[in-house]
This record gives structure tokens, C-alpha cells and sequence, in this order.
């Protein structure tokens, strides 16, 4: 005798008879452009939503390149420009996001080694 099932059979859910929604018919019309009424209403309302949530004024200006004014993520407390020896004049060092220091050769390239900065300015290899 096979074991008996735990679990009920599905049951198909009941089907609600409801009359289909009506279908929206779109013509084209002689008039193509859009409502000058309409566009001008919008214009005066998003005028108005700007001068509300923002500085309160109602003037639109074009958005500029922020990528610009961005120079990387720095740390308060690191100084912007990293001092280095006199030695080191010929290496640059870069700032990354991960908030390791890596040295730039002259050709553009990366030293594999991360390096931390001191709080006197100087660089030691990350261990």
C-alpha cells in the first residue's frame, strides 16, 4: 500500500466573471502638435515646484560637469597634497579609494605595492 500524501491536490482557484475593461482608441488627428494651453500649464507648474523646493528661484539653468570639479575621495585628516623627501621628487604618489598610497612612474604606470602614509608625511610599503 503506497504511503499516504500529506498534502491536498492543488484546487484550480474560482474564475470571477467580470466584463473585460473597454479598449482606449487612439486617433490621429488633424491638430499633430501638442496643446499650447497644456505645455504652458506644465511650464508654470514645474516653475513654481522649483522656486518651492529649491533656493526660491524660479530661473532654469543647464546642469554643468560635476566630473570638473572632482579631484578624488580625500581624506580629512590626510593633507591634500601628500609631502614627500627630496629624494622622492621623481615619484608621484596617488591617493586611492581603498586608502592605500600607490607610486605613478613617469610613463603613467602603478607599483603593485600599496604603501600607508605617516603622520609626518612620509610612505611605507602596507605589510
Amino acid at each position: 500500500m503506497p504511503p499516504i500524501w500529506p498534502f491536498n491536490k492543488k484546487k484550480q482557484p474560482l474564475a470571477l466573471e467580470e466584463e473585460a475593461p473597454t479598449p482606449i482608441v487612439y486617433r490621429k488627428t488633424e491638430d499633430q502638435g501638442v496643446d499650447s494651453g497644456s505645455t504652458s500649464q506644465q511650464q508654470e507648474d514645474y516653475k513654481a515646484a522649483l522656486s518651492f523646493f529649491g533656493s526660491g528661484d524660479a530661473t532654469v539653468h543647464k546642469a554643468s560637469d560635476q566630473s570638473q570639479r572632482y579631484d578624488g575621495v580625500v581624506d580629512s585628516a590626510t593633507p591634500a597634497e601628500p609631502v614627500s623627501s627630496p629624494e622622492e621628487n621623481s615619484v608621484e604618489w596617488v591617493a586611492h579609494t581603498d586608502g592605500y598610497h600607490y607610486k605613478k612612474a613617469a610613463d603613467g604606470s602603478f607599483d603593485p605595492v600599496a604603501h600607508i602614509m605617516n603622520a609626518d608625511g612620509s610612505y611605507e610599503p602596507y605589510s
